[in-house]
């Protein structure tokens, strides 16, 4: 839970009200309140909790205008972060959860599936320097499982773990051609935390991080180049979304065609994570 909204839950019953209360006097129906910390809520109440339509502006910049229920943000939302950050899309119980756009302070932008404020399910990334693109499978964050990366003449297709190109893949070029190979293991490294102690790593030689975990970082082995029969000039992201044959709706669900749903993506996976070859030779 960040600073923001520790915020807003300790001032959920305490500020200046006035709007609406039913014969309890409780805080119910339209009305305003300003916190004793500064932040600020207008929007509708029902027995002191927040519900329904409403704005929270806090203190320090940001604001969450959309749907409550019971106190917390639930239902379609938009939240502008103090850094300038904004996430718009759907809430379960306080979390980005559902369909959402979340475009970040540096301008790369992430429109797809959320779980527990995480990225997770099937989403597409655009990294705003760069202008590279993501289409695939997420979990924890993370790219996972089936996914295409598009980067100026090139395109790669294949399988991704923990936010890592792994097994058997294509890179398919703007010429016409393509080349088919697989990633195989080179070392593993300590992933760090983004909220790690930098200090720590500059005094320790070997420092702690209790909440890290292992990255894995692979090579590029090529096994053939062949003609493709799939040109990658002028795809765009709508189109890479038909290729998958995957629909994303606006309220979070997903909907897959038998033939590729997840039991598929997990025997491709676990033939990436294998180094079993999945092309037949030509």
């Amino acid at each position: 839970m960040n600073e923001e909204q520790e915020e807003e839950d300790d001032a959920a019953f305490v500020g200046e009200y006035i709007g609406e209360r039913n014969e309890r006097k409780q805080r119910h129906g339209a009305g305003t309140t300003t916190l004793p910390n500064g932040d600020r809520y207008k929007g509708n109440y029902v027995r002191n909790l927040r519900e329904g339509q409403g704005l929270y502006i806090f203190k320090g910049g940001a604001r969450y205008e959309g749907l409550w229920r019971l106190g917390r943000k639930h239902g379609e939302g938009k939240f502008i972060y103090s850094d300038g950050s904004i996430y718009e899309g759907h809430w379960v119980n306080d979390k980005r959860h559902g369909y959402g756009v979340y475009t970040y302070q540096n301008g790369d932008v992430y429109a797809g599936q959320w779980k527990e404020s995480e990225r997770s399910g099937y989403g597409f990334y655009l990294w705003k320097d760069s202008q590279a693109r993501y289409v695939g499978y997420w979990e924890n964050g993370r790219r996972e499982g089936r996914g295409e990366v598009l980067f100026g003449a090139y395109k790669f297709s294949g399988l991704f773990h923990n936010d890592t190109p792994v097994g058997p893949g294509r890179f398919i070029f703007l010429g016409g051609w393509e080349q088919q190979g697989h990633f195989i293991p080179f070392h593993i490294e300590q992933h760090i935390p983004a909220n790690a102690n930098r200090a720590q790593l500059a005094e320790d030689d070997s420092p702690e991080f209790p909440d890290s975990s292992l990255d894995l970082i692979t090579t590029w082995i090529a096994e053939r180049t062949v003609a493709s029969k799939e040109p990658i000039k002028g795809i765009k992201p709508e189109e890479l979304l038909v290729k998958f044959d995957v629909s994303v709706h606006p309220k979070g669900e997903i909907s897959l065609p038998r033939s590729s749903g997840q039991d598929q993506v997990a025997t491709l996976l676990a033939q990436a994570k294998s180094g079993e070859s999945i092309f037949k030779s030509p």
